[in-house]
């Protein structure tokens, strides 16, 4: 828990669920259901879904989710542009900045569970919605990333969702 935040409401944030897509997914893409062929030579990508604890609402947090040598036989197979996504707009071509990256060295959906958990974790509690997912974000890239950043811009002090 975050203890240097003092906030009026709290928002938490808590894992809904998660989907896996790529090769050992299963049909339905629910997480239990991935099984790598390799599991010290993976990748997928992770659509995780977090919303407030308080209802059942969520948000979708993006992260490609592989081994080290998996990656490399894929910027080698030519694929370096798929993790260039998100990248700064100034970022040489050659840089590619890994924010929707999660590395391990061999398949553990407990252990990934987990690290998703602490990252959910570490952001609360927060005073609004907007602010919560902003911090997982940070982390996991969130679905809504640019329009938070937009609204702060435009609506300096309001809450993120605006108030109906």
């Amino acid at each position: 828990m975050r203890e240097d935040v003092t906030v009026t409401t709290h928002v938490r944030a808590t894992v809904k669920n998660i989907l896996a897509f790529g090769d050992g997914a299963a049909e339905d893409n629910a997480l239990d259901g991935y099984v790598p062929p390799d599991p010290e030579h993976f990748g997928f990508s992770a659509q995780v879904f977090i919303g407030d604890d308080a209802d059942d609402l969520s948000d979708s947090f993006d992260v490609t989710v592989c081994t080290p040598s998996w990656l490399a036989a894929q910027v080698k197979a030519g694929a370096w542009d798929r993790f260039r996504s998100g990248s700064l707009r100034a970022m040489p071509e050659s840089v590619a900045a890994g924010a929707a990256l999660w590395f391990m060295r061999r398949w553990n959906r407990q252990e990934f569970e987990r690290a998703v958990e602490a990252v959910c974790e570490d952001a609360n509690p927060a005073p609004d919605w907007g602010s919560v997912a902003c911090r997982i974000g940070r982390r996991i890239p969130w679905e809504f990333d640019y329009k938070y950043d937009r609204h702060v811009n435009e609506h300096f002090g309001e809450p993120f969702p605006p108030a109906r």
